[in-house]
């Protein structure tokens, strides 16, 4: 197949990126043409097809809203990328006519591509496949969050709770312009362009059948994950429970931070950057605990610092009380032979077997989740089990191989739907 693969940044930024760099590499190798699509921008990776890539938010090609300089003309950029970027409309059937792909698989394109991607492919009778990153179809803050708390009171089209609360930015004008694109997007049907969406979860399937998408259109795809070939040694040197991800509010880290102060003896390791308020916050709370020599936060870690830190963990704690959409800090775990301790909520007991491949957990439970991640902390042999339970769910559920049937299957014309 010759597939467009679009998105609204052609460098790393976060999840949405790895993912796109990986499947890219996973289609190409198995001998599928791949041509990307973008918004312009100096930190892209060089590609031919840059020829084709409209402009995104800002002159400079800045692809987040808070650093955009607000001149009437990046202004105009910014509400022409919420509600329906010509450019990008017209510059992708340029591209659909001058290569003849088979499918457009569009990942991200929020406040940057647009919805406009889906009516170009329609318009070229080109297949769109659109898989979620987010929740950003659903929910005006993609995240369904209000005031730190789940909400999904916009699900159905209703916004007018977000509105009252602000919920973008906590700007009354920055949740206008959001939720009236949203609206349009519904009135104009452009989501109703897309042939077939691919969630990575089941819980996230649910949340868009809710939103009013047909269930016939909507596919399970989980995300995949390199796995090492071996079953997990016990940890060496002194057990310690690990963090991974970016230290916010919705990842949970104060529970966790909380739960290991109140069982001394507990060692945490925790990653992720702490130039922001709320990690600071967190620090100075260990730090006034006295619980600075066994509560260390090790910064942004990648590569094979990362590797060593989940290989010497006894477990990997994910405390999100949000709806993730499929964390990849589970997933690693796993490729390392690591049971993972979750709450209670979103997609976490879909991914995570209680007492097979981790504990799940009571939400927003901080004794619980203590508990846990002490137990595995305290038994080396149940931490060694567990964790080669989810190595061998990650070889049978999450790999490259799978994923790659899965999703060539939902690219092809009339393609196959994935697990539920």
């Amino acid at each position: 197949m010759k597939i467009v693969l679009a998105n609204y940044r052609y460098y790393v930024s976060g999840g949405p990126e790895i993912y796109m760099f990986n499947v890219k590499r996973l289609l190409e190798e198995a001998g599928h043409t791949v041509i990307p699509y973008s918004v312009r921008s100096p930190l892209n990776e060089e590609t031919p097809f840059a020829r084709y890539f409209p402009h995104g938010k800002s002159e400079s090609g800045d692809a987040y809203f808070d650093n955009v300089k607000k001149t009437p003309k990046n202004v105009a950029r910014l509400l022409s990328c919420a509600f329906y970027n010509m450019e990008a409309y017209k510059n992708l059937r340029r591209l659909i006519r001058d290569e003849k792909p088979d499918v457009v698989y569009v990942l991200q394109q929020i406040n940057a591509l647009s919805p406009s991607v889906f009516k170009a492919a329609k318009d070229e009778g080109v297949r769109v496949v659109h898989r979620l990153s987010d929740f950003n179809i659903m929910c005006p803050r993609s995240d369904f969050l209000c005031d730190g708390q789940i909400c999904t009171a916009c699900i159905g089209g209703d916004y007018s709770k977000a509105r009252e609360r602000r919920c973008c930015h906590g700007s009354r004008a920055t949740t206008e312009v959001r939720v009236a694109s949203m609206k349009f997007h519904r009135a104009r049907r452009l989501f109703g362009c897309v042939d077939s969406f691919v969630c990575p979860t089941a819980f996230t399937a649910s949340l868009l059948e809710k939103s009013g998408v047909d269930r016939g259109k909507v596919n399970v795809v989980p995300t995949f994950v390199p796995t090492y070939e071996r079953r997990a040694e016990p940890a060496q040197g002194d057990p310690y429970v690990l963090y991974l991800g970016r230290i916010s509010h919705e990842k949970g880290v104060d529970l966790l931070v909380q739960a290991a102060i109140d069982r001394p003896g507990l060692c945490l390791k925790v990653t992720g950057r702490t130039d922001d308020e709320y990690a600071k916050g967190i620090m100075a709370q260990v730090e006034a605990a006295n619980a600075a020599d066994r509560i260390k936060f090790v910064g942004f870690v990648k590569g094979a610092e990362k590797d060593a830190l989940i290989d010497g963990a006894a477990c990997i704690a994910c405390p999100s009380t949000w709806y993730e959409n499929m964390p990849n800090a589970v997933l690693e775990a796993y490729a390392h032979g690591k049971p993972a301790v979750v709450f209670n909520v979103g997609c976490m007991p879909e991914i995570v077997e209680d007492g097979e491949t981790g504990a799940v957990v009571q939400f927003g439970d901080t004794d619980a989740l203590g508990r846990a991640v002490a137990r595995y902390v305290g038994d080396s042999e149940l931490s060694r089990l567990h964790g080669g339970n989810g190595l061998a769910l990650a070889n049978d559920r999450y790999t490259a191989r799978k994923h790659l049937e899965t999703l060539t299957g939902i690219l092809q014309p009339g393609g196959e739907r994935g697990d539920r």
